[in-house]
């Protein structure tokens, strides 16, 4: 099993959208995954109603069948928005529908073959479904959002385990030591 990192690189990111083509099922989940920070599960199971013009949409989690509500960044429901209308895509569809059976979500393997196959395009590896996930924990946290925010986001029992998920290492601590200056 391999460890999963966030992109600690906006450079990365911005490689990573441009991979796959604007409108394309592969860029939106990417996008998904990225501005959500939701578990490729829950990703697979919205459909058009649940999002298509949706600022707010909520979330039942498939591993902790927790409810929650969740903010749809404004770049994402323009995507969202783009993508139904290329695709012609009807309330009662996947969002991520399967080509093979279009009335199903595609598999949480394809969806991990998608990210895997972007990363592998812009030479990073592993990426996967979990990276995504990990990097909207690292550039929330980077961004100035409290890690207790995080903590109840992600569902962890401390905010020593957000922190350890997200990529935030020793390294990074040491660097606060290092820069603060206080003016004297």
């Amino acid at each position: 099993m391999n460890f999963t990192y966030p992109m600690q690189q906006k450079k990365q990111i911005k490689k990573l959208m441009e991979v796959y083509p604007l409108a394309s099922k592969k860029r939106l989940l990417l996008e998904f995954g990225l501005r959500t920070g939701l578990r490729i599960s829950d990703i697979l199971s919205f459909k058009v109603k649940d999002l298509h013009k949706q600022e707010f949409i909520w979330v039942q989690e498939k591993k902790t069948k927790k409810k929650k509500i969740l903010f749809l960044h404004p770049k994402l429901r323009q995507s969202i928005k783009l993508y139904v209308k290329t695709e012609g895509l009807k309330p009662e569809d996947y969002i991520f529908y399967s080509k093979k059976n279009p009335k199903r979500p595609i598999q949480r393997m394809q969806a991990h073959r998608i990210i895997s196959h972007a990363g592998d395009m812009i030479g990073l590896r592993p990426l996967s479904a979990h990276s995504l996930r990990k990097t909207f924990g690292y550039w929330s946290y980077k961004q100035g959002i409290d890690i207790s925010l995080l903590q109840t986001i992600f569902q962890h029992s401390s905010q020593a385990v957000t922190l350890r998920y997200i990529g935030i290492t020793q390294e990074n601590i040491n660097k606060v030591y290092e820069t603060v200056d206080m003016g004297f």
